[in-house]
């Protein structure tokens, strides 16, 4: 809880991408299915059934699964779908590589890893061993890359020696006001040879919060020949084609949530912050899946939680959710509710044969302390009101 305690705290100080080539499938609609189809990977007692967050490795069929309390990694051969490696790290001294928050195993021989209060990234290979350390110029203001796997999905954009990463600004949240937050910038590039860093002039829209106070966290992904964002408090996605280019958007709203977001609660205390934050209607994380060419968002409906869950644990008792996916131009194609309580939304990666989701949800009955379980929901094509009453 230590790192999600301090997510809270920066959030609270914060003024707070696959070329594809046009295919067949492109014009055939998808939506998320539930399978039945289960993935079952036994963890020892130093590992929750909840992650700190994973991310797969398509090439290898591995998934690298982050654990905050131990500093470490452990990494599960899906073939097997047994842990093929625990990798433990110090968190200072000559081997030491501060406390990671996230991780990019770009292959093997790549992973980078991420912690939030310096401006380092280690690269170490699959056997733990520490390749390099690299040190950057966070800019003025701006945060340490905010590399993070399971909280608004913004993976690294490796390009050569270069790495395009998100970042948080500086100041205090309450007091942003709109003319301020379109000019703060939302990811910076890093020369991984020198440390030296630029903006990109990827920026906040114009009018993101013309009524009042939102939290403008953004999840971030490129794909389809666009890099695009979705902001905490908007129904739109905003991209462009080249980073420099002037920000377009497209609306994409949840059936699930309602036309008007609730504001910031200023007047509000800590647990006020919280609830805002976890249970009021809004949208997370946004990816690329690159196997079927969309994206998918992640929307959370409004959702009351028994007051009896404790502050630290409010994200983890997370309510319904839907997910929706958008087509590599970003229209709107489908959404799938999914309920309380069943499933973990935090927890998911996607492979060639859809999304595993977790089910480990704490209020989920057959929830169990000795495994990680996910479930796969399926890309099927999407029925037309026609077919639909056909098959009713």
């Amino acid at each position: 809880m230590k790192k999600l305690f301090i997510i809270l705290l920066s959030l609270s100080a914060l003024g707070s991408i696959f070329s594809c080539t046009t295919s067949k499938k492109d014009s055939i609609p998808l939506e998320l299915k539930e399978s039945q189809i289960q993935l079952i990977l036994p963890i020892d007692d130093s590992t929750s059934n909840i992650s700190d967050g994973l991310t797969y490795l398509p090439e290898n069929k591995l998934l690298f699964n982050l654990n905050w309390i131990q500093n470490s990694i452990q990494i599960y051969d899906l073939n097997s779908r047994k842990k093929i490696k625990d990798l433990k790290f110090d968190y200072e001294g000559p081997f030491g590589v501060l406390d990671i928050m996230g991780i990019l195993p770009y292959s093997t021989d790549s992973i980078f890893l991420f912690n939030q209060l310096e401006p380092e990234i280690t690269l170490i290979d699959s056997s733990g061993k520490i390749k390099s350390k690299i040190r950057y110029q966070a800019p003025d203001n701006y945060s340490p890359a905010f590399i993070h796997n399971a909280y608004f999905s913004s993976p690294p954009i490796l390009n050569g020696d270069n790495m395009i990463v998100k970042t948080h600004v500086y100041g205090p949240l309450q007091n942003m006001t709109q003319s301020e937050l379109q000019e703060k910038d939302l990811v910076y590039e890093i020369d991984l040879k020198t440390g030296k860093t630029w903006f990109l002039d990827f920026k906040f829209p114009k009018d993101y919060m013309p009524e009042g106070l939102k939290l403008f966290e953004a999840s971030i992904a490129k794909g389809a020949d666009k890099y695009v964002y979705s902001l905490f408090g908007d129904h739109r996605l905003f991209f462009v084609e080249e980073l420099g280019d002037s920000l377009k958007s497209v609306n994409g709203k949840s059936a699930y949530l309602p036309e008007t977001f609730p504001l910031f609660p200023l007047q509000g205390d800590g647990l006020d912050f919280r609830k805002y934050s976890y249970y009021s209607p809004h949208y997370e994380s946004l990816e690329y899946d690159p196997y079927r060419e969309v994206f998918i968002r992640f929307a959370f409906h409004p959702f009351e939680q028994d007051e009896n869950v404790s502050p630290s644990d409010m994200r983890n008792h997370s309510g319904p959710f839907s997910i929706q996916v958008f087509d590599k131009n970003l229209s709107l194609v489908s959404e799938t509710p999914f309920p309380a309580n069943k499933y973990h939304p935090f927890d998911y990666f996607i492979t060639s044969e859809g999304i595993y989701i977790s089910t480990s949800h704490p209020l989920n009955p057959e929830i169990k302390e000795d495994e990680m379980k996910f479930e796969l929901l399926k890309f099927v094509k999407k029925k037309n009101n026609h077919e639909k009453s056909l098959s009713e």
